[in-house]
Formats: structure tokens, sequence, C-alpha cells
């Protein structure tokens, strides 16, 4: 079975490619879809009933994120910062710690979407894994800005630390580990989804 339908492939195959990450939660209390949009995405699901994406408003950031050709571990890090009203409780299930979260499962699918931003087939599953106890922070006040409230969370996919060295990740948070305060690897998810005009005259 091929992992991209012939109709994928003509997408992304296309000049301008169109597509966002969505993340689905198996939380203790149930499933929770989440997207980085602005609205609710309804989402066709292959086989079944449509489902609804919550959106994070641009609030959420994957870090440690790559698509493995075979038994690879990986961590993959999961922030959210200053959802507006939280509307998706996040924060409270985070909170709730270890019997919420604690080896849920957490799944990255790949949307594609067509020229009017519409969703183009059913999502592409490209990763999964386990989560781990969350920790959640909060900035200090400064001036007449509130302080921001964010939830950060690792999941573990079934071949991590088996016979790999510590910190061996091309991200921020192993680069903080083997060298603190060393901010090169701080701009690499800032890259994810960036346009590049080349040559540009």
């Amino acid at each position: 079975m091929d992992f991209f339908t012939p109709e994928q492939i003509e997408m992304l195959s296309q000049t301008t490619v169109r597509l966002d990450l969505l993340v689905e939660f198996q939380f203790t209390s149930g499933i929770t879809r989440v997207w980085n949009g602005n609205t609710e995405l309804q989402s066709g699901i292959e086989g079944g009933n449509s489902k609804i994406w919550k959106p994070m408003y641009g609030s959420g950031q994957i870090d440690g994120l790559s698509l493995p050709t075979g038994a690879t571990a990986e961590s993959v890090n999961f922030t959210v910062s200053g959802i507006p009203e939280d509307k998706i409780g996040l924060l409270a299930k985070a909170l709730e710690e270890s019997p919420q979260v604690a080896q849920r499962l957490v799944t990255v699918y790949l949307q594609l979407f067509d020229a009017d931003w519409q969703p183009f087939g059913v999502p592409i599953g490209i990763w999964w894994g386990f989560m781990q106890p969350p920790r959640v922070a909060r900035s200090q006040m400064q001036d007449t800005e509130g302080a921001v409230q964010s939830v950060s969370l690792t999941a573990e996919n079934a071949f991590f630390n088996r016979a790999r060295p510590p910190y061996g990740r091309y991200t921020d948070r192993d680069q903080q580990k083997r060298a603190p305060g060393d901010k090169f690897l701080q701009f690499v998810p800032s890259l994810l989804f960036k346009t590049f005009e080349y040559p540009r005259y």
C-alpha cells in the first residue's frame, strides 16, 4: 500500500503546496483534536464521518518532528502558549498531569489544502508517540502586559532510548543540554512551512 494516494502525489508535485499539521491527543477523559488555524476545521476521514479539529490560533509549536524511514528513536516536544480563553481545555488537562496524559497516545497528521484553503483528501498520519507528564509555565508580567501561560509536553515513540546516545538531536532542547546558552538552533522551528523565493529579482 502506498503512503500517498495518486491525487495527493499530484497535489504535492505542484509549485505551491498548501498544508498544515493536525494533532490528536488521546487523553484519559477523551480525544482532543487541534490545529494551528483560526477556525474549526472539518477534515474528511476515509470510510467514516469527518472529524472536527479545534483552532489554536497559531499558539502551538512542535519541536523535533521528522519523518523516519525505519526503527528510529524519536522524541517530539509539543508546546502551547497563550491560547485565547483556552476553549480547548488543554491547560486543565495538563494540570491533571499523569492521570490524564502520561503514556497516552498522540498522533500527528499532515493535511493538504486546495487553492481555496479547503481540506484536500484525508489526513495523513506521519508520527505517533506516547505522551509524558506535561510542564506548565507562566511568564512574568511586564508593564501593562499580562503573563502568558504555556503547556509543554514531550512524546516518545516506541523506539525511544534504545541504544541511542542522549541529546543526539539537532533541536534547541538537546543543544541546550550539550552547550547551555547556545541559541544556534532556536530559529529552526520558525523555518517550518516558510516560503523562500529564489531567484529574487
